[in-house]
C-alpha cells in the first residue's frame, strides 16, 4: 500500500497523510494535522521546510525508520 507522508527533516518526526486506495488517494491523520504542525519546534524558521513524499511500506522503512527516525506514526 502506498502512503504520503510529511516528514520534519530536523527532528525526523513523520505523519502519514494520505493513503492509496485503489486509484484514489483517501486522507488520513487529518485529526493529528494541525498539532503536527504547531509542534514543529523549528517552523519560524525562514528557511523551515518539511519533505513529502509517497512511499510503499517497505521503502518509507528503509528510508526512514530504519535510519532512526522518530515518529508520530498513525495509519
Amino acid at each position: 500500500m502506498n502512503r504520503k507522508y510529511l516528514v520534519d527533516n530536523i527532528t525526523r518526526e513523520y505523519i502519514c497523510v494520505a493513503l492509496q486506495k485503489g486509484r484514489e488517494w483517501e486522507p488520513n491523520n487529518q485529526d493529528s494535522l494541525d498539532s503536527f504542525m504547531e509542534s514543529r519546534s523549528n517552523k519560524n524558521d525562514p528557511e523551515f521546510e518539511l519533505l513529502s513524499g509517497e512511499y510503499n511500506d517497505n521503502s518509507f522503512f528503509e528510508k526512514w525508520i530504519r535510519n532512526g527516525t522518530n515518529f508520530m506514526f498513525r495509519y
